[in-house]
């Protein structure tokens, strides 16, 4: 996105305005110590709808009664200011800006202050923010608390990629601004995929409606699966049914098996309807029947008999190995034996006896260890062992029981006959039980469950088709991860890491917000790890300039815009601790005060690269991708001598030695020496 920062001021109590302007590219603010400088970041992120106001409390917080920052978007301006009222922010959009100078308390009207709530939403919206539904599943809402959707995306997690603060941009342990909340480190790496442009409204309504189809699927295929369960126990219930006729009457009913006939159970019930029941009182087919069914009896209580041996045997084993195991760990590991060599007090001959019975000591030892050892996975093959063989056991027990039932349902045939009920009335009394069962599964085969499952699926492929062809996700990442990881080493190569750390080779994880060195395909060195300021240093500049370049090639697609504020990055050589007071930066003497004064000119060295770095890298980030990242320092770091550019082009008047942020009256302004 082209934007950029114009300016930074407030406007103090006698209605005075004090700012700062801003260009693309590289920006310096220089000075001495408690000057204001890095108070520029802190103005900024209040202005841009923080709920903290961390403005140093000094002389520009005693003085000032509104913070103001104008940033330049696409085609127009927008000024945002806050007051003291952490509920309230002005936003006003300028075409054509009015003279910064002259501005005063009567141009933040009071109609252009709103909620603070509307304000980020209103100035995401100037940045293409307008996503409101980030749920990809509509089911998610019911296990929050406040069962609402999640919150929608905020300008305020666009800040990580934007400042780096004195304390963080040399840190090891965190890289991104706000991530030691973890619900703000959650949102922002959450939501990369739609500041990088990835995603749409469109893209969150798709996999929603995905989510809700691929459940439906489910539901569907369950309902199938239990139509399918059904239906094996109505065959197996309809064939017991047909056999008992058979058995009965000596008589087929169907000459079709029972699977056949529930394909279609209402022909087979129209068929059965107008059929007589006719017995032939000669047919051994119940005699038949019985014979089969004790003979798989037998076979049954057999195969039970066996399993139960192989049972008891294994709960002997399971009971012997606990108490093994109990018994061995009593025992004390044995590591090694002394050995001590013996021999003849008087002719001082030595005795080899004692080497082979140490020998035989060593291998006995050895097999004790390995056998404590053991102990846990034996028990653990008898457990599994067991378990299985109850299994079984439970199995066959089931078929004993249907097999009784079947035995018990053939011997009542002849009982019957004993009280005079004749064979045709108990065919009549099955056959009416086999109509039941018919016209109970009518209504269930006329659904259409199964062209409801081919709709569903048809459904959810299109969908899938939408997020791979229109979005592509998962393939966008890869690229950005791709091209994020080549820019760090084009840009990190140029930076003075370690020699152990030579050459960088860094990696960033766009799913967990991590970066590390790689030294080898399975050697990662993570930033904390890394040791030496100047290589967290150096890591998270090569990260940023890396991000901000990637942002700046996806054109407008990106909404994050390409500012970055680094707080004091000299301070890995001219740390903040060591207050520079004196009306002129002078780095030797700041490195006597330090006890370093042999260093000055390696660390000056070090500085002036790091400076012809970030503008190297505005200018090639701008000839390639057509866009110009800015980057704001604030440093004390003064009058270096850089390669293609010249410092005072960077500083351009915002130069705090004999001044501050705030000028008051008998203050003058800085010239330039």
């Amino acid at each position: 996105m082209k934007s950029y920062l114009k300016y930074v001021g407030v406007v103090d109590k006698s209605d005075k305005v004090h700012l700062v302007g801003f260009v693309r590219g590289v920006n310096v603010i220089t000075g001495k110590s408690s000057t204001g400088k890095s108070a520029m970041i802190e103005i900024f992120d209040y202005c841009f709808g923080s709920s903290e106001f961390n403005v140093p409390v000094g002389i520009i917080t005693d003085n000032a009664q509104l913070y103001f920052i104008v940033l330049s978007i696409k085609e127009t301006n927008i000024v945002l200011a806050r007051t003291s009222n952490k509920q309230k922010a002005f936003l006003k959009e300028e075409t054509t800006l009015p003279d910064i100078e002259k501005l005063s308390m009567q141009y933040f009207e009071d109609n252009c202050f709103i909620a603070i709530d509307n304000f980020k939403l209103e100035l995401g919206r100037y940045f293409g923010l307008e996503i409101v539904d980030t749920d990809e599943d509509l089911q998610d809402r019911e296990y929050r608390k406040n069962k609402k959707k999640k919150e929608r995306p905020s300008i305020r997690n666009m800040t990580p990629f934007m400042l780096q603060h004195q304390n963080l941009i040399a840190n090891k342990h965190a890289i991104f601004y706000r991530f030691d909340e973890k619900e703000k480190r959650e949102q922002t790496i959450e939501q990369f995929k739609i500041f990088a442009g990835f995603v749409t409204q469109e893209y969150f309504t798709v996999k929603q409606k995905l989510a809700d189809e691929e459940r439906n699927l489910k539901s569907l295929e369950n309902q199938q699966k239990n139509i399918n369960e059904q239906h094996e126990q109505n065959s197996k219930e309809l064939e017991g049914m047909l056999k008992e006729f058979v058995a009965i009457t000596g008589n087929e009913l169907f000459d079709v098996k029972a699977k056949n006939v529930l394909l279609n159970p209402a022909n087979y019930l129209n068929q059965i309807r107008i059929k007589k029941v006719e017995s032939n009182y000669e047919s051994q087919e119940a005699l038949g029947q019985l014979q089969k069914l004790k003979e798989q009896k037998n076979t049954l209580y057999a195969q039970q008999r066996t399993l139960q041996i192989k049972l008891k045997d294994i709960t002997s084993s399971v009971e012997y190995a606990n108490k093994y195991r109990e018994h061995l760990s009593s025992l004390p590991e044995i590591g090694d034996a002394k050995i001590h060599l013996s021999e003849c007090p008087f002719c001082k001959t030595s005795n080899e006896i004692i080497s082979t019975e140490a020998n035989l000591l060593s291998n006995a030892i050895e097999w004790l260890n390995n056998e404590l050892g053991k102990s846990t996975y034996l028990l653990d093959s008898f457990e599994a062992d067991r378990k299985s063989l109850e299994a079984e056991i439970k199995g066959i027990k089931s078929q004993i029981s249907n097999v009784y039932l079947e035995i018990n349902r053939l011997e009542n045939i002849t009982k019957d006959l004993q009280l005079n009920r004749d064979l045709e009335e108990q065919g009549l009394k099955v056959k009416l039980k086999i109509e039941n069962l018919l016209e109970s599964l009518i209504d269930k085969y006329i659904s259409n469950l199964e062209e409801s499952i081919k709709n569903s699926k048809r459904e959810i492929k299109k969908l899938q088709g939408i997020l791979r062809d229109k979005f592509n996700v998962e393939q966008k990442f890869k690229d950005a991860k791709i091209y994020i990881d080549n820019a760090m080493r084009q840009i990190g190569v140029n930076f003075d890491f370690e020699d152990s750390y030579k050459p960088i080779k860094l990696n960033f994880s766009l799913e967990s917000f991590e970066l590390w060195h790689e030294k080898s395909q399975d050697e990662h060195i993570y930033l904390r790890s890394m040791g030496s300021g100047a290589n967290w240093l150096y890591s998270h500049l090569t990260l940023f300039m890396a991000l901000h370049k990637y942002f700046c090639s996806l054109g407008n697609k990106a909404l994050i815009p390409p500012i970055l504020f680094l707080d004091q990055p000299s301070q890995v050589y001219f740390p903040t601790t060591i207050k520079d007071t004196d009306e002129k930066f002078d780095a030797k003497k700041l490195k006597e005060k330090e006890g370093e004064q042999e260093k000055t000119d390696e660390d000056l060295i070090a500085v002036v690269n790091l400076f012809n770095q970030m503008v190297k890298f505005c200018s090639d980030t701008l000839k390639e991708t057509g866009i110009e990242p800015q980057i704001i320092i604030t440093d004390h770091a003064d009058y270096l001598k850089l390669d293609n550019v010249e410092f005072e082009s960077l500083v351009n008047n915002r130069r705090w030695r004999r001044r501050g942020f705030i000028m008051l009256s008998e203050e003058k302004e800085d010239k330039l020496q």
